[in-house]
């Protein structure tokens, strides 16, 4: 049986289904995708049995990066692809570096 609550935050107030994000153990509503405070250790238990997690959605060509450990889609720069978070190069081989390059000229 899936959890539902009245979201708290301010604009939403919605009956749903909230997220417990699995990493940060934070529980988020799943209409204003805003983190809903005060959830009790037993309701996120709860969340936690009936899996009711937070998923993250990947973007196409995602890359992890090496430096930093953020995946996602690098930022192509001076024909060099960049991390998005950090701004640091990829560390990936040059016929999948040429692969990522042609498809993100063509987003």
């Amino acid at each position: 049986m899936v959890f539902s609550i009245d979201c708290p935050n301010k604009g939403c107030g919605q009956m749903q289904a909230p997220y417990l994000d699995k990493d940060t153990n934070k529980v988020y509503c799943s209409k204003c995708n805003r983190e809903i405070e005060n959830v009790s250790i037993f309701v996120k238990n709860s969340m936690r049995q009936n899996k009711q997690f937070r998923v993250k959605e990947k973007k196409s060509f995602s890359v992890k990066c090496a430096s930093c450990q953020f995946e996602d889609r690098p930022v192509l720069t001076n024909d060099k692809l960049l991390c998005s978070a950090c701004g640091k190069e990829h560390q990936i081989t040059a016929q999948f570096a040429q692969m990522l390059k042609e498809k993100l000229k063509e987003l």
